[in-house]
C-alpha cells in the first residue's frame, strides 16, 4: 500500500513537471520564453502554490472550475471515462520495473502482457468519452483517436513481439536482467526506430494534434469535458508519455525508470511536435497499414527463423 502510494504521488509529480518541460522545450524551439513567472523559472506553474502570488496556475484552476454537463449526454459514462482513463494510465506502474528486480506489483511472467492489455483498454475510455457527450465534434474526434490508437497499438505489440522472440521472456524484470551485458537494441536496430515512431503516434497529446485538430474538431473527444474531468484526461495523456518512454528503455536498453533515461525519449517527442508540420490523417493511417505493418510482419516471420538457424532460439 505504501509503495503504491509513493509511486502514485511520484507519477503525478512527474506528470506535472512533464507539462512544464513541454512548454519550456516548445518555447525554446519556437523562440518564445515559456512559463517563467510562477515560482523560480516557472517551476510552480503546474501547481497551486502560485495562487498566493495572485497568478493563475494550472492545477488548482482546473479542480475549482465548474464542470458543465451537456444536456443530452450519457451522464454516467460522461463523468466516468476521464477517471477510468487516468486509472488505466496509473495501473501500468504496478508492473513497470522501477529498478533491477524492483516493481510495485510484478505479475510473475506476465508484466508485458499486462501493459499491452491496459493500453488496449484505454481505447474504450477515448471512444466512450466522445460518444457519451452526444455531440458530433467529440464523437468525430473520438473516432479519429480510436482509429489512430488501434493502428499504432498493433504496431507496438508487434515490435514487443520481436523483443519476446529475442529474449525468450515476457517478464519485464527478466528483460532488464537479460540485457545487463549487451542491450538488445543492437540486434533489433530497425525496431528501435519503429518503436519511437509508434510510441509518438500512439500518444494522443503529441500526435501532431490530429485527433484534437483545433480548426476542425475544436478539442477532439475532450471538447465537452471541462474542469477536473478534463484534467484527468490531461494527466492520463502525459502519464502515458512517461510510461511509453520508460518501456522503450526497458525493452531495448535494459534500463529502468531509476536511470532517468526515459527523459531522452520524452524530449525527442516534444521536439518533434515543435518541429514538424501536421500530417493529413489519411497519410498517418496509410503510413502504418500500407508501409509499417507489412515490414513488421515480414520481420517477425524472418526473426524466429534467423534465431533458430544460429541456435539462438532453442
Amino acid at each position: 500500500m505504501i509503495a503504491s502510494l509513493i509511486v502514485l504521488l511520484g507519477m503525478v509529480l512527474s506528470v506535472a513537471l512533464t507539462t512544464l518541460a513541454e512548454r519550456k522545450v516548445m518555447g525554446a524551439c519556437q523562440r518564445r520564453i515559456g512559463p517563467n513567472k510562477v515560482g523560480y523559472v516557472g517551476l510552480l506553474q503546474p501547481f497551486n502554490a502560485s495562487l498566493l502570488l495572485n497568478y493563475v496556475a494550472d492545477g488548482i484552476k482546473l479542480i475549482l472550475k465548474e464542470s458543465v454537463l451537456p444536456l443530452e449526454s450519457s451522464n454516467l459514462l460522461f463523468f466516468a471515462m476521464p477517471f477510468f482513463t487516468f486509472y488505466l494510465a496509473l495501473l501500468n506502474w504496478l508492473v513497470m520495473p522501477l529498478d533491477f528486480g524492483v516493481a510495485v506489483g510484478e505479475l510473475v511472467g506476465g508484466g508485458l502482457l499486462v501493459i499491452v492489455a491496459i493500453s488496449e483498454l484505454g481505447i474504450y475510455g477515448v471512444i466512450f468519452s466522445g460518444w457519451s457527450a452526444n455531440s458530433k465534434y467529440p464523437f468525430l474526434g473520438a473516432l479519429r483517436s480510436t482509429a489512430q490508437m488501434i493502428s499504432y497499438s498493433v504496431g507496438l505489440s508487434l515490435i514487443m513481439l520481436t523483443v519476446i522472440f529475442t529474449l525468450g521472456t515476457i517478464d519485464l524484470l527478466e528483460v532488464i536482467t537479460a540485457q545487463r551485458s549487451v542491450a538488445v537494441c543492437f540486434a533489433l536496430f530497425p525496431m528501435v526506430g519503429l518503436f519511437m515512431i509508434s510510441a509518438k503516434l500512439n500518444t494522443i497529446s503529441l500526435t501532431y494534434l490530429l485527433p484534437e485538430a483545433e480548426s476542425e474538431l475544436v478539442s477532439g473527444f475532450m471538447t465537452e469535458h471541462g474542469a477536473f474531468p478534463f484534467a484527468c484526461f490531461f494527466l492520463a495523456e502525459y502519464c502515458n508519455m512517461i510510461t511509453i518512454s520508460t518501456l522503450f528503455g526497458v525493452l531495448f536498453f535494459g534500463i529502468s525508470v531509476a536511470s532517468g533515461a526515459h527523459i531522452a525519449l520524452l524530449f525527442f517527442m516534444i521536439w518533434l511536435r515543435a518541429s514538424l508540420a501536421r500530417l493529413r490523417f489519411d497519410q498517418l493511417m496509410s503510413a502504418f497499414w500500407s508501409h509499417m505493418l507489412p515490414f513488421l510482419m515480414g520481420y517477425i516471420m524472418f526473426l524466429p527463423a534467423f534465431l533458430y538457424t544460429f541456435d539462438i532460439l532453442s
